[in-house]
């Protein structure tokens, strides 16, 4: 590799910039030292561009679909090219919603509140708690923490193929909830292959995605998730968002959440 072309490379992977880079803090022992941010895990800073463009609508902030002046409409616009901007980012399928929350734990409450009645749902003991917690209504099945991706395909086959032998007709709702990429080990789960098993046996998957769209692309489609959960301050985005996409229906059958 020449050194124009390594030059070239560094120049294109070059991290980008974020706010509080530069933030210096006391210490407990006196003076300031640079902060050392260790959390991006939990909240990333934003990105600067991402806050130079919010701050440059700022001045024409207006109410979202409730006013018909300018600054409302402007303001409607932008946030439903937002949806559009996330459905593209995601990949997703012709007729997928896009749906604005609080965070990711807010976006899975949400699916939580719109399981159809009798609905199963299989998650990971290993999987965040904002996985674990919303499904206290439904029936839940929580499968032991799988020791290679392998396993984790094979284990939540056999809990499918259970359902299917206890039900009638192997028929009823089910979903499987799993994550993208653990905020504990860091691994990457075999979503793909866990979305095939999962369909195979007549389930739905949704996909936590807070850990795993910061690094790695997400696509809908390839995955062949039904659902997307993933929170903007995992994603260098300011303020609290969320964003849970995918199918509609059962949201469009719920009560409202």
């Amino acid at each position: 590799m020449s050194v124009s072309t390594l030059a070239a490379d560094q120049s294109v992977c070059a991290p980008l910039p974020v706010l509080g880079r530069d933030v210096t803090v006391p210490l407990v022992t006196g003076g300031e030292v640079t902060y050392a941010a260790l959390d991006y895990a939990a909240s990333a800073p934003a990105l600067q561009r991402v806050w130079d463009d919010v701050a440059a609508y700022a001045p024409y902030y207006g109410s979202v679909h409730r006013g018909a002046g300018y600054l409302s409409q402007l303001s409607t616009d932008l946030f439903e090219n937002a949806r559009r901007t996330v459905a593209e980012f995601l990949d997703c399928r012709a007729g997928d919603q896009v749906v604005f929350t609080r965070s990711t734990t807010d976006s899975l409450n949400l699916l939580a509140a719109a399981l159809p009645a009798g609905c199963q749902v299989f998650v990971f003991e290993t999987e965040h708690h904002a996985s674990l917690l919303p499904w206290r209504d439904a029936q839940v099945t929580y499968l032991d923490a799988p020791t290679s991706p392998g396993q984790a395909v094979e284990t939540l086959e056999r809990a499918l193929t259970a359902r299917a032998v206890s039900i009638e007709g192997g028929h009823g709702p089910a979903l499987v909830c799993v994550t993208g990429a653990s905020n504990v080990t860091g691994e990457l789960w075999p979503v793909r292959e866990l979305a095939a098993a999962a369909h195979a046996h007549g389930a739905r998957i949704v996909l936590d995605a807070a850990q795993l769209a910061p690094h790695h692309p997400v696509s809908v489609q390839d995955l062949d998730v039904d659902w997307v959960a993933f929170s903007g301050h995992k994603l260098y985005a300011p303020f609290g968002s969320g964003v849970l996409a995918g199918r509609a229906d059962w949201l469009r059958e719920a009560e409202p959440y």
